[in-house]
């Protein structure tokens, strides 16, 4: 059986809430239309805000009362129409529980009883030299609370949001096996040159050991992630180029961009480059773990580790992340994991640093410090790394999490453990009904002086169009990311090939087979019959880059048992058209089933 129904991209790209200008692999964009049947337009209603309070020894205060704090919105004070104190408290999970995806439209904030918790491991030896991952294990095992839902993320995969500790650890447990190999790898594919014109995709030597971390026999279900689309990804790269320029080149570079260079680093060339090109990998793996949460429910947390920070060029870079994960209600707790470069090689204590006292230009490139101002103990590459750490601080902070530098990593997790379980949640309606998709500015003051407060510090003001069904909600989220992934995808893999159809000139065709591997699609039984069930997009273009058009499937499959034992040893075919508009058409096809929550996706050409 097979049903069939349009959807047009316009929809696709303002339910990512991104801000994405259209896919990536093609160059243009498309006119906004209505939406398709099924969905509503909604307007940020009630918007919601977490607060910790702490006190001056990192205590949980939560004795105030809704008199206590009053809310700004681009400096406007906001009525408090919600306030409720959150205490976490353990409870029993229900077995085989999920994370509960967002509510459509909260005209009333309901309370959290458990959180959320997404660890996400970057690039840099986590492990060594101060066995960091072992303290992440031991967070796990002793710290969460039974309902608590954790995650793991490295490199391209992502696993399930479970309850059950004892899963996490094996994955982390494998992590610690075989990360030193892939690191290695890294490093050498992010190399001189290498780093530079090079491919910035992870190698495929390390997809064997990325595998063995998360495809274990019995492990914990996972998923490729695509890779999240950087806000400011275009000026990063114009930044590099810069620099990588006046190092290759420093005699034909202008004074200007010598001076911009310098600005912005003092690393040698060999050094920047791999520093740079880890970054970009960084940085893409927290955008995508900012979209892998924005559609759970209530606030999360992303644990993020780096062995050296975000090498980040511009003030600018930091405030892009946190206002992204800012409007997925996401909170980014940091934590460096590979000490302090000092003279003698010995881990030291460094004085605090902050965007207000470490020189960078907000508009433009992070400006040397002055040398009066240097630390005494480090060495060549001082400020960049100063810098480096200085994005973990500010992205840490303007998303009210907490940032770990130079600190024992058991210590930080204990902290962010203790002030995580219990919270203030405000809500308020904005006075300003002008929903034009511009951030706005959050800030809460709490009238008792001595107080640390904690909160995210903005959201995108824009209404929306979403679906009225939970299932629609996640799939056209995941699709729509796989979609504007330029690599592919092979969690459900099938085998695609596309021909023109000219049978009839007036109205040419070209028709897409597919093979899909059976053991992707979790069948249920019932009534003598095997029930199945697969999304399945295709979006095209032309050769030029040109977007020329989408269309979405829906592959119902309801078998008897005959036909059930043919197609799990064939596979299963299924074949529909799409318009031909280009004689050369490049077409992405991509296949998702909600029940497992995984993607496939391939690229393919007509002919």
């Amino acid at each position: 059986m097979k049903s069939k129904w349009i959807l047009n991209s316009a929809f696709i790209l303002i339910l990512i809430g991104g801000g994405w200008a259209g896919w990536p692999f093609f160059g243009t964009t498309r006119a906004q239309e209505p939406g398709p049947p099924g969905t509503i337009r909604v307007q940020v209603t009630l918007v919601p805000v977490n607060v910790r309070v702490t006190d001056q020894n990192g205590k949980p205060v939560l004795d105030l009362g809704k008199s206590d704090f009053t809310i700004f919105e681009n400096r406007v004070p906001q009525e408090i129409r919600h306030f409720s104190v959150e205490r976490f408290t353990t409870q029993t999970p229900t077995p085989n529980q999920k994370v509960m995806l967002r509510r459509i439209s909260p005209f009333e904030l309901a309370p959290q009883s458990s959180r959320t918790f997404l660890i996400l491991l970057g690039s840099g030896r986590i492990q060594r030299p101060f066995k960091s991952v072992d303290s992440i294990i031991q967070f796990v095992k002793d710290s969460l609370l039974p309902q608590d839902q954790v995650a793991v993320f490295a490199y391209n995969r992502a696993t399930d949001f479970t309850t059950d500790r004892a899963k996490v650890v094996e994955v982390l447990e494998r992590y610690k096996k075989y990360s030193e190999k892939i690191e290695a790898g890294l490093e050498l594919r992010f190399s001189g040159l290498a780093a530079i014109y090079g491919s910035h995709d992870l190698p495929k030597s390390s997809q064997s050991d990325i595998d063995k971390i998360f495809l274990a026999p019995g492990a914990l279900a996972s998923r490729q992630v695509p890779r999240g689309r950087i806000t400011d990804s275009g000026q990063i790269q114009q930044d590099t180029q810069q620099v990588t320029n006046a190092l290759i080149n420093p005699s034909t570079t202008s004074p200007f961009d010598q001076v911009a260079a310098n600005g912005i680093t003092d690393l040698p060339f060999e050094e920047y480059v791999s520093t740079a090109a880890m970054t970009h990998l960084d940085l893409q793996n927290i955008y995508t773990a900012i979209e892998y949460l924005r559609y759970v429910e209530g606030e999360k947390h992303l644990l993020f580790f780096s062995e050296n920070g975000l090498f980040l060029p511009r003030l600018e870079n930091d405030k892009s992340i946190a206002a992204m994960a800012n409007d997925a209600r996401v909170v980014i707790d940091t934590f460096q994991t590979g000490g302090v470069y000092s003279a003698s090689g010995i881990q030291s204590t460094a004085p605090p640093f902050s965007a207000e006292n470490s020189g960078r230009a907000l508009g433009g490139p992070r400006m040397n410090m002055p040398p009066v101002q240097r630390p005494q103990n480090f060495n060549q590459g001082s400020f960049s790394r100063t810098f480096a750490l200085t994005s973990l601080r500010n992205v840490a902070f303007m998303t009210g999490g907490m940032a770990s530098i130079h600190s024992d990593i058991s210590n930080a997790l204990n902290q962010v453990n203790e002030t995580s379980m219990g919270e203030y949640l405000l809500g308020y309606y904005p006075k300003n009904t002008n929903f034009n998709g511009a951030y706005r500015q959050i800030f809460v003051r709490v009238n008792r002086p001595g107080l640390k407060v904690s909160f995210r510090r903005g959201y995108y003001a824009r209404d929306q169009l979403v679906p009225f069904d939970r299932e629609a909600f996640l799939t056209y989220s995941r699709i729509a990311a796989a979609g504007a992934y330029r690599g592919e995808v092979n969690d459900i893999r099938f085998k695609a090939t596309a021909h023109q159809n000219t049978s009839s000139p007036e109205k040419p065709e070209i028709q897409i087979d597919l093979n899909i591997n059976p053991n992707a699609v979790p069948f249920q039984t019932s009534n003598d019959l095997h029930h199945g069930k697969l999304s399945i997009t295709t979006f095209y273009g032309d050769s030029k880059g040109r977007y020329l058009g989408d269309s979405w499937e829906t592959l119902e499959m309801n078998l008897k048992e005959d036909t059930y034992a043919r197609v799990m040893k064939e596979g299963i075919p299924f074949t529909f058209r799409i318009p031909m508009q280009a004689p050369d058409e490049s077409i992405k096809v991509v296949l998702y089933n909600y029940e497992i929550d995984k993607v496939g996706s391939v690229m393919i050409k007509a002919k």
